[in-house]
């Protein structure tokens, strides 16, 4: 289907005229009659009854209607984020990349927290939420202007600051014989495997660098980038990973728990901010003059 002759239809219904959905379109009526023409045949049926006095829909094009107004709108969110990621290099627009895998509720908070700085700050920001590596690649390439990440970073191309802290947490399934707890110390964690992910924790000091670090005697089983495991017959549904811990954002991950790691042997571990030493954009360099003001992020989240 094309996505104009979709455009043409909603026109129509919303306006009540062919005419009405040509002048919304910028388009002839010739072109918005063809148009959709062309969308009932590839239906099969007539989607709008036309008359003198204008066009109203059929039964069928009624729900028609009713679903392409839900896909507009998301299509018209998919162009409008299509072109801030286009233009982000300016005074007024920046474009983050947050070092994390996908979370229940991720979109939604990244979201959320853009709003809150770029509001405080006067520019328009964008958070994604993609693998570590991926984003530095992004980051070199120029396609954002920093990075967001969990734990610090450091080469020779870029700069790391740190804008705050969390607490740390042992991620696993809900039905993990650890689930329960209300907090968990190294030692009971110690006879689990530990995930270690090729995406998340192997190009900075994770909190997972950290705890190995420190003395960690669990296990580690390594998750590759192509998804498979090694040691490869290792019982993930077993297996924990570390994670920070966050409660008011609750459960990252459907059907999972984080718990919190006992005060005596928790971190905290640092949330940087990540730049090439030779490329920040200007509207990075306003959210970094005024940083210490503005990106308090645990109590931004939380607000």
């Amino acid at each position: 289907m094309d996505i104009r002759h979709i455009r043409y239809l909603v026109s129509a219904v919303d306006g009540g005229s062919l005419s009405s959905a040509a002048k919304q379109q910028f388009v002839t009526v010739q072109a918005v009659s063809k148009g959709i023409s062309e969308l009932e045949a590839e239906v099969g049926t007539p989607l709008l009854i036309r008359s003198n006095h204008g066009v109203k829909p059929t039964a069928v094009g009624q729900g028609f209607y009713n679903r392409a107004r839900r896909i507009l709108d998301s299509f018209n969110e998919l162009e409008a984020f299509s072109d801030r990621v286009t233009t982000q290099h300016s005074r007024e627009r920046l474009l983050l990349s947050f070092c994390a895998p996908p979370f229940e509720g991720g979109d939604v908070a990244m979201k959320r927290l853009a709003d809150i700085v770029g509001a405080k700050l006067g520019i328009e920001i964008e958070i994604l939420i993609a693998p570590g590596k991926t984003s530095l690649e992004a980051l070199r390439s120029g396609t954002v202007d920093a990075l967001c990440m969990i734990g610090s970073y450091s080469a020779p191309d870029t700069d790391c600051i740190a804008i705050g802290s969390l607490p740390t947490g042992v991620g696993m399934t809900k039905d993990h014989p650890l689930a329960r707890r209300k907090t968990l110390s190294l030692a009971d964690v110690a006879p689990y495997p530990i995930i270690w992910s090729e995406d998340f924790d192997s190009f900075n000091r994770s909190i997972c660098t950290v705890y190995r670090e420190r003395g960690l005697t669990a296990p580690i089983v390594r998750i590759n980038e192509d998804g498979t495991c090694d040691p490869a017959d290792t019982d993930l549904t077993k297996a924990v990973y570390f994670s920070v811990y966050l409660s008011p954002f609750g459960q990252p991950f459907r059907e999972s728990r984080v718990v919190p790691i006992d005060a005596s042997e928790a971190i905290s571990i640092p949330i940087c901010l990540v730049t090439l030493k030779t490329t920040k954009s200007e509207a990075y360099l306003k959210l970094e003059q005024q940083l210490r003001s503005v990106f308090k992020l645990t109590s931004l989240l939380r607000a």
